[in-house]
């Protein structure tokens, strides 16, 4: 298993599309509602009362209306949900209201092989790097690890052309998006 580094921040996210021909994306999450603010959570392992979650900010969402998640996360957690709306570069604007997951997908897998570093590689270090050259650039990371090779696989909240495209051109990178692009049309 690949060394992972989770970002739990939630500030400034990455870049997206929004106005009248929006992408629309959906995922399945469990809900945290914190200090007036509503959060899709990224990771399990990182919920608890004090530590908050990884994720993505949700806006348009009626957390009254959500059910509770019960079990041991206490009152602000959902059970995982089916969320569905557009992405402005740094929130989920729901366009549906949340409905209760049927199934979860799982977390996008960057790399499809176990982490094998060549001589000389140092994957923490080039992980550290690409964090910090995608915050610069006002994209959040929500995972990295080492792949196959001197790759870097990175998880972004969305996989759009413009990010895809930089980042290859600067890193020997694996990159995907966690919200899921749905098909356009009527």
């Amino acid at each position: 298993m690949g060394l992972g580094l989770l970002a739990a921040g939630l500030g400034v996210l990455g870049a997206g599309s929004s106005g009248p021909a929006a992408i629309r994306y959906e995922l399945n999450a469990p809900l945290l509602a914190t200090g007036g603010r509503v959060f899709a959570c990224f990771s399990d392992a990182l919920m608890g009362p004090a530590a908050g979650c990884g994720g993505i900010e949700v806006k348009s969402v009626d957390v009254s209306q959500v059910p509770d998640g019960g079990g041991d996360h206490g009152l602000p957690w959902s059970q995982p949900m089916r969320l569905v709306g557009t992405w402005d570069g740094r929130a989920l604007t729901l366009t549906e209201a949340p409905q209760v997951a049927q199934a979860a997908p799982g977390l996008p897998e960057p790399c499809t092989q176990d982490f094998s570093p060549q001589p000389g590689f140092d994957s923490m270090q080039r992980q550290i790097e690409v964090i910090d050259a995608l915050r610069t650039r006002g994209i959040d990371v929500l995972m990295s690890t080492g792949c196959d090779g001197n790759a870097v696989g990175i998880v972004v909240p969305v996989a759009d052309d413009a990010t895809v495209n930089w980042l290859t051109r600067h890193y020997s990178v694996k990159i995907v998006g966690w919200l899921r692009p749905l098909p356009s049309g009527p």
